[in-house]
C-alpha cells in the first residue's frame, strides 16, 4: 500500500516542483573528470557490453569459495576423518596378508632318444604345444588330484592361481596365491606342478604303449612270414638243387633287397602315422562344445555354492542348465570330425592341426610307396628275362632279405617304444618352489593406502559439498558479487570492527574519506551532500555515517548527519525544527550536528521544498558535508528523499544482502533518476579468517 501510494504521490507532484528540482540539478557545476557526476541515464542503466559482460559471467564470485573452505576447515577435515576411518575398518574387514608362492615349467626336446637301429627314423614321441599343455592344466581332474595331495579344497585353486607362459621360451610360469599361510601356498603349488609333470609323464607312456602294441603285433606276422619264407627257401634249393647264383642275380637281388627294405620301412611309418591318426581322431571325435561348456558350467555352480546357500533361486538356474547340457549331451550323435570353430577349447584346435600334420606326412609317405612300387617293379622286370630256376631263387631270397629287414626293423622300433613305456620322462620338467622364497604381501600397506585415499575423498567431498551450498548462496559477500550485482565502482570496504582498534578505526576513517571526496561531486560553495542506501537493515549503515562524520572533523568540516535514529553524542535537533528555521541551527567546522528524522514523517511537496531552502542556507558553512543515512530501500519514504539528494552511496553488509533483492531495489532507484556515486562493502570476508 506504501508503493502504491509512492507512485500516486510520484504522479501527482505538481509540474512546478518537477522543473524545480531538475533546474537544481542542472545548476550545480560539476566537477572536472575523471570524478565529475554522470546523468542518471548513463549512471543507473548500463551499456550493452556491459549488460552482455555481465550476463555471461558466474552468477557468484568463484574466489569466495576459498574463504568459505577456510571457514569450514573444521568440517572438511571432520569430514576426512570420518570416511577415512570408516576405509579403514572396511579394509581390516577385507584386506589379508597375502602369500605367494612362484614356479617354472621347462619344456623338454625328445631328441634325445633311445635309437636300437640305424635303419629308418627312430621312434619319437609326439611333441606337446604350450596351449594344449595349459588346457590340460586347467582341467577339473588334475585339479581334482592336486587338492587330494595338497589337502585343499579343489574348487578354490583356480582362484589363487596364475599360469603365465614366457614369450620366445621353454618356460612356463606358474604361481600361487594364498591367505592362509607360505606352507600352504608352497604344498599346494609343488603338488601342482608334480601332478603337470606325472601328466605329461602318463600322456607319452600312454602313446608309446598304443605304439608298442602295434609294433607287436606286426613283429609277430613279420616273424611268421620269415619261418615261411626260410622253409619256402630250403624246399625250393632241395628240389632244384640250386646252391649259388650267378653274378648278375646278385646284383639285381641286392638293388631288390634295398628296395623291399626302403619300401618296408616307409610302410611301417605310415602304418605307424596311422596310429597316431586314429588316436587323435578319436580325441577329437570324443571333444565336444557341449563338453566344453558343461565343464565351464559345473565350474561356475561350484563357485556359485561358494557365495549363495543351495536354495538360491540363481543356483537352482544354473543347476537346471547343467541338467539341460547332460540331456543334449547324452542325445548327440558323433559327428564327423572337422575344423574347430570360433570360441571351442584350444585343446581341440591343436589336436586338429596335429591331424592334419600328421595326415600330410602320411599323403607324402603314400607318394614315396608308390614310387618305390614303381622302381621295385622295374627290377623284377629285368629279372623275368634270367632263368627260371635262378628266378625264382632270387624272389624266395629277395622276399627273405625283405622279411630279414623289416624283422629287424620293428624289433628297433619296439625296443625304442618300450623304453618310452617303461621309462618316459615326460614333456616338461618342473623346478619346485621353496619356502624361503614366497612373496609374502601384508595388509599394512593397502590398509594405509586406503585409509588416505578415503581420508582424501572425504575431504574432498566435503569440500565439494561446501562449494554446492556457497555457490547456491545469493547473498552478497564480497567486493566482486557487489560490483556484479550492482553494476557501479567500489568506492572502499570495510572489515569487520572487532579486528580494528580505535586508532585503526579512526585511520580508516580518514582514509576512506579522502578517497571518497575525491569521487564525489560538490556544490557551489564546496558542500558535500550524500546519502548511504541499502536493501534492509542491520547492514552498517550507521557505522559507515559515524566514521565518516568523525573522519570529516578531523578536517575541521562542518557535519550535518540525518539519520533516523537517537546519536550516542554530538547535538541532535528534530528534522522538522532545523528545516522550519535552517539559520538557527549551529552549523560550525568541526562539529557534527545530528538530525533525527521522526517516524511519521513524509516527504510532501512541503518538506521538500523546505529540504533545498535548508541546504542552501547551510552551504555557506566552509566545506560543509550532510551525510545522510536514509532507511531501507524497500521503504517509499526512501526513494522519495534519495530523489533530493544529489548522489548516493549504494552500502551492502557482506553476507547479508541477497543479490536479487538488491538487484531488484537499486534499479527502482535508477529508474527513478538517482545518481549512484558508486558502492561500498560493510564487513568484508577475509581470505584467512583465523588472522
Amino acid at each position: 500500500m506504501r508503493l502504491a501510494r509512492l507512485w500516486a504521490r510520484q504522479g501527482r507532484e505538481p509540474e512546478v516542483d518537477r522543473r524545480h528540482r531538475v533546474s537544481t540539478a542542472t545548476d550545480q557545476p560539476s566537477p572536472a573528470a575523471p570524478h565529475g557526476p554522470a546523468s542518471p541515464r548513463s549512471q543507473g542503466a548500463p551499456s550493452e557490453p556491459a549488460l552482455a559482460k555481465a550476463g555471461a559471467s558466474l552468477p557468484f564470485d568463484p574466489w569466495r569459495l576459498v574463504p568459505a573452505l577456510l571457514r569450514r576447515w573444521r568440517m572438511v577435515l571432520a569430514a576426512g576423518v570420518a570416511l577415512a576411518g570408516l576405509a579403514g575398518l572396511g579394509g581390516y574387514l577385507k584386506f589379508t596378508t597375502v602369500y605367494k608362492a612362484g614356479a617354472q615349467l621347462m619344456r623338454q626336446e625328445a631328441s634325445a632318444t633311445f635309437r636300437a637301429s640305424e635303419l629308418g627314423e627312430p621312434f619319437k614321441p609326439r611333441q606337446l604345444s604350450v596351449a594344449t599343455l595349459v588346457s590340460l592344466m586347467k582341467s577339473a581332474a588334475v585339479l581334482q588330484r592336486v587338492g587330494e595331495q595338497a589337502q585343499f579344497p579343489a574348487r578354490s585353486i583356480p582362484t589363487g592361481l596364475t599360469i603365465t607362459p614366457e614369450r620366445n621360451t621353454d618356460l612356463i610360469n606358474i604361481a600361487f596365491v594364498s591367505t592362509r599361510s607360505a606352507q600352504v601356498a608352497v604344498r599346494v603349488l609343488n603338488a601342482f606342478g608334480n601332478e603337470v609333470v606325472k601328466l605329461t609323464r602318463d600322456m607319452q607312456s600312454q602313446e608309446a604303449t598304443d605304439v608298442n602294441r602295434m609294433l607287436k603285433g606286426q613283429l609277430t606276422k613279420a616273424e611268421e612270414d620269415l619261418r615261411n619264407v626260410n622253409r619256402e627257401l630250403l624246399d625250393f634249393s632241395k628240389e632244384a638243387g640250386l646252391i649259388n647264383a650267378d653274378k648278375e642275380i646278385d646284383a639285381y637281388l641286392r638293388s631288390l633287397a634295398d628296395l623291399n627294405m626302403r619300401f618296408e620301412t616307409t610302410r611301417i611309418d605310415s602304418e605307424t602315422l596311422d596310429l597316431k591318426i586314429t588316436a587323435l581322431e578319436r580325441e577329437l571325435a570324443a571333444s565336444n562344445p557341449l563338453a566344453d561348456r558343461l565343464h565351464a558350467a559345473r565350474e561356475k555352480l561350484a563357485e556359485m555354492l561358494q557365495q549363495y546357500t543351495p536354495a538360491n533361486p540363481l543356483v537352482e538356474d544354473q543347476k537346471t542348465a547343467i541338467a539341460d547340457l547332460e540331456t543334449r549331451l547324452q542325445n548327440t550323435e558323433v559327428q564327423p570330425i572337422t575344423a574347430p570353430r570360433q570360441g571351442e577349447s584350444g585343446l581341440a584346435a591343436t589336436f586338429y592341426a596335429d591331424l592334419i600334420n600328421l595326415r600330410t606326412q602320411k599323403k607324402v609317405l603314400g607318394v614315396q610307396i608308390e614310387r618305390l612300387k614303381t622302381v621295385r617293379a622295374d627290377v623284377e622286370e629285368k629279372l623275368r628275362g634270367l632263368p627260371e630256376k635262378g628266378m625264382q631263387l632270387a624272389r624266395i631270397k629277395a622276399r627273405q632279405q625283405a622279411l630279414e629287414t623289416a624283422h629287424s626293423l620293428l624289433v628297433s622300433r619296439q625296443r625304442e617304444a618300450q623304453v618310452y613305456e617303461e621309462n618316459s620322462l615326460g614333456y616338461y620338467r618342473f623346478f619346485e618352489s621353496k619356502l624361503d622364497e614366497v612373496d609374502v604381501t601384508g595388509r599394512t600397506k593397502k590398509l594405509l593406502l586406503v585409509t588416505v585415499a578415503g581420508g582424501v575423498f572425504g575431504m574432498l567431498l566435503a569440500m565439494a559439498f561446501v562449494c554446492l551450498v556457497e555457490s547456491l548462496d545469493d547473498r552478497i559477500k564480497t567486493a566482486a558479487d557487489l560490483k556484479r550485482v550492482t553494476r557501479l565502482p567500489l568506492l572502499a570496504t570495510l572489515p569487520e570492527l572487532d579486528s580494528l582498534d580505535a586508532v585503526a578505526q579512526a585511520n580508516w576513517a580518514f582514509r576512506t574519506w579522502l578517497a571518497l571526496q575525491a569521487k564525489l561531486s560538490t556544490g557551489p560553495s564546496r558542500e558535500t551532500i550524500c546519502g548511504f542506501v541499502s536493501t534492509g537493515g542491520h547492514e552498517g549503515r550507521s557505522t559507515w555515517v559515524d566514521l565518516l562524520g568523525r573522519a570529516a572533523n578531523q578536517r575541521k568540516e562542518a557535519v550535518i548527519v540525518v539519520t533516523n535514529r537517537t546519536p550516542s553524542n554530538g547535538d541532535a535537533t528534530p528534522l522538522a525544527e532545523a528545516l522550519a528555521n535552517p539559520s538557527r541551527l549551529p552549523v560550525a567546522p568541526g562539529r557534527t550536528q545530528w538530525l533525527i528524522i521522526p517516524s511519521d514523517w513524509r516527504w510532501d511537496h512541503e518538506h521538500r521544498v523546505q529540504w533545498e531552502s535548508a541546504t542552501k542556507s547551510w552551504s555557506h558553512a566552509e566545506g560543509l558535508v550532510v551525510l545522510v543515512e536514509l532507511t531501507a530501500a524497500d521503504q517509499p519514504e526512501t526513494l522519495l528523499f534519495a530523489e533530493e539528494l544529489p548522489q548516493l552511496i549504494w552500502l551492502a553488509g557482506s553476507g547479508i544482502a541477497r543479490g536479487r533483492d538488491s538487484r531488484e531495489r537499486l534499479q527502482t532507484f535508477q529508474d527513478s533518476g538517482c545518481r549512484f556515486a558508486g558502492t561500498v562493502l560493510n564487513r568484508e570476508v577475509k581470505w584467512l579468517p583465523w588472522l
